[in-house]
């Protein structure tokens, strides 16, 4: 494996990325439909969704995409077709359709509340580690230096969770930054990979079986989906290794895991 290089900011590159990659599927949806959208930056990622956007620029005028920036000025690079408005107070904007919003810092605990109040509004809330409510789907990022920051995002659409987490894994796995799930009792640091280290994911799958019995791997899949950092296809993986293991059993003795797959404790 190649030697990592240590960055000055090692959060802020993993965030950017995450928010960037997300972004970009979450607009490429919004202009398929006619409900547009809008992207709120309360951060200092505005700069990086006007590259975003940019990317469309050939697809903006006959659609409504709007960024509304939050507290700073617009940057330069607006590509032609993208409405543009700077606001004070998030909670005071007046928006229609699906809104996205990133929310940066200690103090955007309290705006996350009213911001993803609304069929089709998400957050993603990059922040300190420490005391946040217990919502949507966080992870810790873990710097080299044991630094940590929370990243959490809120969505009703389990379609867009799932590609938030497919986004959040395909990130610089050079980055110096390992993710943790702020569930997990041990509190395991894991790499970022395409495939990722399973232990924890395996853990809770076990624990789950353990509380409410035989599950189907359809079942398993979608509480990875909301109950954990891990994307649904991962749950195949670490119950896999789990009945190798003989810690999990199945109907059926033979073959690859399926959906339809009942597995359960011995």
């Amino acid at each position: 494996m190649a030697e990592r290089v240590r960055r000055p900011d090692q959060h802020a590159a993993v965030e950017r990325d995450v928010l960037v990659r997300y972004l970009d599927a979450w607009t490429a949806k919004a202009l398929r439909s006619q409900r547009g959208g809008t992207y709120v930056e309360c951060g200092g990622f505005a700069a990086d969704a006007l590259r975003v956007f940019g990317e469309f620029s050939d697809r903006l005028d006959d659609h409504h995409l709007e960024l509304v920036i939050i507290g700073s000025a617009v940057p330069e690079g607006v590509p032609a077709g993208l409405s543009v408005r700077v606001a004070g107070d998030p909670r005071d904007l007046e928006v229609t359709g699906p809104v996205l919003t990133h929310l940066d810092g200690p103090d955007a605990w309290p705006l996350v509340a009213p911001m993803a109040r609304g069929k089709g509004h998400e957050v993603l809330v990059t922040a300190p580690a420490g005391d946040h409510p217990e919502q949507g789907c966080s992870v810790e990022l873990v710097a080299e230096d044991g630094e940590t920051r929370l990243l959490v995002f809120l969505t009703a659409d389990e379609k867009h969770l799932a590609t938030f987490k497919s986004e959040l894994w395909a990130v610089d796995e050079f980055a110096g930054i390992r993710y943790r799930d702020p569930r997990d009792a041990e509190g395991i640091l894991v790499d970022i990979s395409l495939t990722p280290q399973l232990l924890p994911l395996r853990r809770a799958l076990v624990a789950e079986l353990g509380r409410r019995g035989r599950r189907t791997v359809a079942e398993l899949q979608r509480f990875t989906l909301l109950e954990t950092i891990y994307r649904p296809e991962d749950a195949v993986g670490a119950l896999t290794s789990a009945v190798t293991a003989g810690e999990v059993t199945r109907e059926q003795e033979k073959g690859r895991l399926t959906p339809r797959t009942v597995v359960g404790l011995p």
